[in-house]
């Protein structure tokens, strides 16, 4: 399958080295290297669906629009597209604010390539690809934002979103990290179902990927 793909980055150095690092790898085409997220935008706006990425690597600092404010606007925009933060930050603060903004994914700079590529399958199968640094973090500010949150008794809070008795099991299973494919064959019901599900779940949690979905869950304590 040919993964569409396009790149976010202010710094021209890094963003011919990552043009050059990807053009080598099979089975990826880069459709656009943006300069700045206003660029991108700019892109996407005037670019027919068949010149349009199915991942964006997006940069944190940019100047105009950084990579969080960008990516906001394209998952509302073109929610079909997926957002790998491609960055130096290992800011806690950054990687969630990245992660309520939309993005599937949050890379750092000096990843091996390979990783990359991973990374794209991942977050196309329903993963959350996570430097191992980044996992550790993410982990890590869950725990301690959980301590920090009055308790409250698991499943307390699920009518105050409106989630339906399948909903909250599939939420559980995407909490689990289970995949689409995995959730569907498990309960017998098919991948369009799962999805029509996640959509529903998205909407009704108001967040954009699966991180954020994982995250509030937690935190609301609705499973």
């Amino acid at each position: 399958m040919l993964v569409q793909v396009a790149i976010a980055e202010d710094n021209a150095q890094t963003r011919n080295q990552f043009m050059e690092r990807l053009q080598f790898h099979e089975g990826v085409e880069l459709v656009y290297a943006a300069k700045n997220g206003d660029d991108l935008l700019k892109y996407l706006e005037h670019s027919p669906m068949e010149n349009q990425p199915d991942i964006v690597f997006m940069d944190i600092e940019m100047p105009g629009k950084s990579g969080i404010e960008t990516t906001a606007i394209l998952k509302e925009q073109y929610p079909y597209i997926e957002v790998i933060m491609s960055t130096v930050f290992k800011d806690d603060e950054k990687i969630f604010e990245s992660i309520q903004a939309g993005a599937s994914g949050y890379l750092l700079n000096d990843s091996p390539i390979e990783q990359f590529i991973e990374a794209m399958e991942e977050v196309l199968d329903g993963g959350v690809p996570l430097s191992r640094t980044i996992a550790r973090k993410v982990l890590n500010y869950i725990r301690v934002q959980d301590t920090e949150t009055h308790p409250k008794s698991p499943g307390k809070n699920v009518g105050k979103f409106g989630l339906s008795p399948r909903e909250v099991e599939i939420l559980r299973a995407i909490v689990n990290d289970e995949t689409e494919y995995a959730i569907a064959y498990d309960r017998g019901i098919s991948e369009h179902t799962v999805r029509s599900h996640v959509k529903n779940i998205y909407k009704k949690l108001q967040v954009h990927s699966r991180t954020a979905v994982v995250k509030k869950a937690i935190d609301n304590k609705l499973i």
